[in-house]
């Protein structure tokens, strides 16, 4: 029931050089769209969402570039995007502006490149610094390649850089993940983010685990050893100084992710490009909507109509609060604020989570007053929390 003061825009690039097995993003390897038409095509569609949203002039907080593998786009690309973005919203010098690169396509000049288009933060996904857990997902890089696409990107005047990490990688010990995680910390990146790796239905992973084609010295990690890395990441990178401020990530002070936030707290962001989501939180309980995945469908979409979308929802007041509870969950130190629940639903989380006294009881859930938490016996089953708490 509420309209934002201000916007994040997330842009989807979904080229990529080469398909990982373990991904199920919206990417493409081959495509018949060049660099320029895409990009030309992104500008319309933000011209066209702008006038039809009535947004221009609104304060812009973030944009997200993501992918797809972004860094494959030359700097002069990336900075017609930005400097639009600009033109269409205010932009102050607080406003991130973040690229996904791979290190694979992370060379000298492109990165100085990124940072003279005003790209301000960089996310690198370096997913391993174990040689062999590359090679079992797939990656093009290797992890001395990682490093120094790492101090490329700080001699390339990035002071915010955030890195990937997958935990769970077939063949993985714990003690190698440990491992990785201490050469990720001696780089001091600002942030870092940490993933389970799951075998998502339709990928390359998928059909080898089916078919058993791994080996047992590439069999997936038990559950208990993917606990104790989940767990270990958590002991490290706190007592290191980085802030465990969701559920997958980490930040130095000052330093989390102002875009991923947006989603977190439900705020308004509009999405650009083949498969990108947007979500608006008005009229009523909110909207969202989603483009058609294909380049080349959505390029002939936005030169036809500017817009590409093929499917769209609108929130009931129900399916709202569930969202806010589920996002609100995941904030590992700001919870689930009670106060701005209620000013805008009218209740307090607790009448809507039922089951949130025996969760608390079992040492799952902190209450402070009004506002919920997950406490530290619950992180680890953040999932079966989640679901309790969106069910009646």
């Amino acid at each position: 029931m509420r309209k934002e003061d201000t916007v994040g825009i997330y842009v989807h690039i979904p080229f990529c050089a080469s398909k990982c097995p373990y991904c199920d993003f919206k990417s493409i390897v081959t495509s018949d769209v060049s660099e320029k038409e895409y990009v030309e095509s992104v500008l319309r569609e933000l011209s066209f969402t702008v006038e039809r949203e009535s947004m221009m002039g609104l304060p812009l907080e973030s944009v997200y570039i993501g992918g797809g593998t972004p860094s494959l786009f030359s700097p002069s690309s990336i900075g017609r995007l930005v400097e639009s973005f600009r033109k269409a919203f205010q932009a102050d010098d607080e406003c991130e502006i973040t690229i996904e690169v791979n290190p694979d396509s992370a060379d000298p000049l492109k990165l100085s490149g990124f940072r003279a288009a005003g790209v301000n933060r960089i996310s690198i996904g370096v997913q391993s610094l174990d040689d062999r857990e590359l090679k079992a997902l797939g990656r093009a890089h290797t992890a001395e390649k990682a490093v120094e696409a790492f101090y490329a990107a700080r001699a390339a005047g990035f002071d915010n850089i955030g890195i990937d990490l997958i935990f769970g990688i077939p063949g993985q010990k714990p003690h190698r993940w440990r491992d990785t995680l201490l050469r990720a910390l001696a780089l001091r990146p600002e942030h870092i983010s940490i993933y389970g790796l799951t075998i998502e239905e339709g990928t390359p992973f998928a059909s080898a685990y089916k078919n058993r084609k791994y080996g047992a010295s590439e069999s997936l990690p038990e559950e208990s050893e993917e606990v104790e890395m989940y767990s270990s990441a958590v002991e490290l990178l706190t007592e290191g100084g980085w802030r465990h401020y969701e559920i997958s990530n980490f930040g130095l002070p000052g330093h989390f992710s102002v875009h991923n936030r947006r989603y977190w707290h439900g705020k308004d962001y509009i999405g650009l490009g083949a498969a990108a989501h947007s979500y608006l939180s008005y009229p009523g309980w909110g909207r969202r909507w989603w483009n058609e995945p294909m380049p080349s469908k959505y390029v002939e979409d936005i030169k036809r109509s500017g817009e590409a979308k093929i499917g769209r929802e609108s929130l009931e007041k129900d399916e709202a609060m569930e969202e806010s509870l589920l996002l609100g969950l995941r904030m590992i130190e700001e919870g689930i604020n009670g106060a701005a629940f209620m000013d805008r639903f009218g209740v307090y989380p607790r009448e809507v989570f039922k089951k949130h006294a025996g969760l608390e009881r079992d040492g799952f859930l902190r209450i402070d007053g009004e506002d919920i938490f997950l406490a530290p016996g619950g992180v680890l089953l953040a999932d079966e929390i989640l679901a309790i708490a969106s069910s009646p």
